[in-house]
């Protein structure tokens, strides 16, 4: 009990269910049946990848614990920056941008535009278990000072995958 009247004096008040939040505008019980509602609207074509996403996004208890499935063709102005870490990096808009909370008087997710950084990994167009827990360890270790990763895609063209990051220039 007592754990619920902290969240709601943190949190607020579901809109919905009336229930606490568990986040600043993040109501993990309603937020994942919205997720797992769409989940026959995306694949990524790889199952450990979109099992490894649905899962972040049922368990996110805010909205910088999930991730999403991006298709490539969602970025624009794609830029090559440099090469490093086992991969080259990219800067892009993502017009559509991340889901920040749900807005419940018009039943859509509020996002934000923003620019991103599309982290590469080289020949991973048969993904890793290692790619998959560095994209773990982002959502397991949020600190203010390390990098966001918002989800992940695919180069069309090389067939690897590629971490959506938050882009800090």
């Amino acid at each position: 009990m007592e754990d619920l009247e902290k969240r709601k004096q943190a949190y607020g008040i579901c809109g919905e269910c009336n229930e606490p939040g568990t986040g600043e505008d993040w109501c993990q019980p309603c937020n994942a049946k919205r997720f797992k509602n769409n989940f026959k609207n995306w694949t990524s074509g790889n199952k450990d990848i979109d099992e490894f996403i649905q899962q972040s996004q049922l368990n996110a208890v805010y909205y910088k614990k999930y991730l999403e499935w991006m298709p490539f063709e969602n970025f624009k102005d794609i830029t090559y920056i440099t090469r490093g870490g086992f991969g080259k990096i990219y800067s892009a808009e993502w017009p559509e941008g991340y889901i920040d909370s749900w807005d419940i008087e018009n039943q859509k997710w509020k996002r934000y535009s923003r620019k991103a950084a599309l982290k590469s990994l080289d020949n991973s167009s048969c993904i890793s278990a290692e790619f998959l827990n560095e994209i773990k360890t982002h959502l397991q270790i949020y600190l203010w000072d390390v990098i966001q990763c918002y989800g992940i895609t695919q180069d069309p063209n090389t067939k690897d995958y590629m971490k959506v990051l938050f882009r800090i220039l």
